[in-house]
């Protein structure tokens, strides 16, 4: 087992999780089962790592029976790191659900009169668009990026360091599609221009 090693207690600490949850993760197969040291369930970085794995997917809405999928989708050989960087891949985006970012959206837009059905045809172009960008670059960086990255052998400080820089990542892919969006508007409002002259 791996230097960092915890009592059931102590990763309940560090992890805020209960001790309950904990055994009823590993019950589940949400967590692998403790190695034991005569009658002590000792854990690694491993369970640590799976926890807040489970705690970010817990934020998103994910049931305990779909974390059990997602984690049996990412197989068993899942190292650390490897979990370290889906945890940060899918951190939330912002602080505010995005529910309720849609919903404050919703009321100032009705504020301003805008009929019901338009609203609601643009929320759902907008996501139904929005699903297929994310996916398509979730490809990508998976892929492209954290696949090539996990094939190569890099010190701690790297693996450190890259998963530190998704965050920066994710703003960097806002932005971009925020910039190629008003391109597509400009583009759109000067193909208009050029029909009416």
């Amino acid at each position: 087992m791996d230097a960092e090693r915890y009592t059931v207690e102590e990763l309940s600490t560090v992890t805020g999780h209960t001790v309950r949850n904990i055994r009823y993760y590993t019950t589940l197969g949400l967590l692998p089962a403790p190695e034991k040291q005569g009658r002590i369930a000792v854990y690694g970085a491993d369970h640590r790592a799976r926890l807040e794995l489970i705690t970010s997917l817990q934020e998103h809405g994910f049931t305990l029976e779909a974390i059990g999928r997602y984690l049996e989708r990412r197989g068993t050989g899942a190292t650390v790191e490897d979990l370290a960087m889906q945890r940060a891949m899918i951190t939330s985006w912002t602080s505010e659900s995005p529910d309720d970012v849609q919903a404050r959206i919703g009321r100032e837009l009705l504020k301003l009169g805008l009929p019901r059905d338009a609203l609601a045809a643009a929320h759902d172009a907008t996501t139904r668009h929005m699903t297929a960008l994310a996916e398509e670059l979730d490809g990508i960086v998976r892929t492209q990026i954290v696949d090539v990255f996990a094939r190569t052998a890099h010190s701690t400080e790297e693996a450190e360091r890259f998963e530190k820089g998704l965050p920066r990542l994710r703003d960097l892919t806002v932005e971009a599609v925020v910039v190629a969006f008003q391109g597509a508007v400009n583009r759109l409002i000067s193909r208009s221009l050029e029909r009416v002259r």
